[in-house]
């Protein structure tokens, strides 16, 4: 990025704000610290378990106790974060070169401590990541033996790109950087991938990696896949052309667009008609609508819109609406589950309940 910022210092900038940036990093002591307070530092899970977050010599840790005892079962040290910010960061722990999911996670939103999405209610085992789980929220990460068949939880730790750079779009940029250092009054881009050189599966498959569920992992390996391959080479998703199959808003925003009319009757239509990756658009729902209107001017309504009035932002609230995920589901309270409510990429026409 370093590199990058030289010759595209506003990209750049902008992408350092977004959220695929932040997806990922190295735990920033000062920015968590304030939570490791007493008060606030405590993790109940509702069977006289519960985890301690604390800190010391720079670090911050998780300690986990079993049932009201006064001796911690471990002390594990918050090394990496996962998640933007925006909603929920969960935390990773190196165990010499392994890395492992933490229990305790954060949920920004209420400013406090949670179960990790899927750990059970009781202090628990923790969870490898695994390289699938690393490839959308990390841009590379070099397995600690590549040679290997098996994909495992080991990794070399400063060969990990955190966060999504310039290279997991426009691919490895070294003979590019070379060129254009040397010949700088070359303004037209060589040996980079370019967007406006893809075809229209091409584009939509640079983001269905990440953007379409897990998936079926195919035998090729993680961070292999690069854009303008094919992703059933390297992932089978579940994007579909209709609904047969319900697909959960969390995890699946391509197959849901894919299920759209709007989609179905466009030729070029994929993700960046809408979306800019360089920039932070989190809430700017009225930019969305504007792109709406673009292309369904004049449209009148049957239903009459809220006070008899089509706002700036009733498009995406109306035809692509926050809708609770199934798979994705906190623990906000002692055993219970919260639904997180995720932008639906399924555009459709919604009856409107009148108020």
């Amino acid at each position: 990025m370093d590199t990058c910022l030289e010759c595209h210092p506003k990209i750049v900038q902008s992408h350092l704000k977004t959220s695929h940036y932040k997806t990922s990093k190295l735990v920033d002591f000062n920015e968590f610290v304030s939570l490791t307070s007493s008060g606030n530092n405590v993790l109940n899970l509702g069977s006289g378990d519960s985890i301690v977050f604390t800190k010391g010599e720079g670090k911050l840790y998780q300690e986990g106790y079993i049932n009201h005892l006064k001796e911690p079962s471990y002390k594990k040290s918050m090394d990496v974060v996962l998640g933007s910010g925006n909603r929920g960061q969960s935390f990773l722990n190196w165990e010499d070169t392994s890395l492992f999911q933490l229990q305790g996670s954060l949920s920004v939103n209420r400013n406090l401590w949670i179960n990790s999405p899927g750990y059970a209610p009781s202090l628990s085992p923790m969870r490898p990541i695994f390289p699938r789980c690393l490839e959308c929220h990390a841009t590379y990460a070099r397995p600690e033996n590549p040679s290997s068949a098996l994909q495992n939880n080991r990794y070399v730790k400063n060969q990990i790109i955190y966060g999504i750079d310039c290279q997991r779009c426009h691919g490895e940029v070294t003979n590019h950087v070379k060129h254009h250092l040397g010949s700088r009054m070359d303004t037209i881009g060589k040996y980079i991938l370019s967007y406006a050189d893809f075809t229209q599966k091409q584009r939509i498959n640079m983001c269905a990696l990440c953007h379409s569920g897990v998936g079926q992992k195919s035998k090729v390996k993680s961070f292999s896949f690069q854009p303008g391959d094919e992703l059933a080479d390297f992932i089978a998703t579940n994007n579909t052309s209709n609904l047969s199959k319900k697909l959960d808003v969390h995890a699946n925003q391509v197959g849901l667009l894919m299920a759209s009319k709007c989609f179905q009757e466009s030729e070029d239509m994929d993700c960046m008609t809408c979306h800019d990756p360089h920039k932070q658009e989190r809430g700017m729902n009225v930019k969305f609508n504007s792109i709406c209107v673009s292309c369904h001017q004049g449209v009148k309504h049957k239903e009459n819109t809220r006070n008899n009035s089509i706002s700036l932002t009733e498009c995406i609230e109306c035809h692509m609406p926050l809708q609770k995920s199934q798979s994705m589901k906190l623990e906000l309270d002692i055993e219970q589950l919260t639904s997180v409510q995720v932008r639906s990429h399924y555009i459709g026409i919604n009856k409107l309940k009148k108020p």
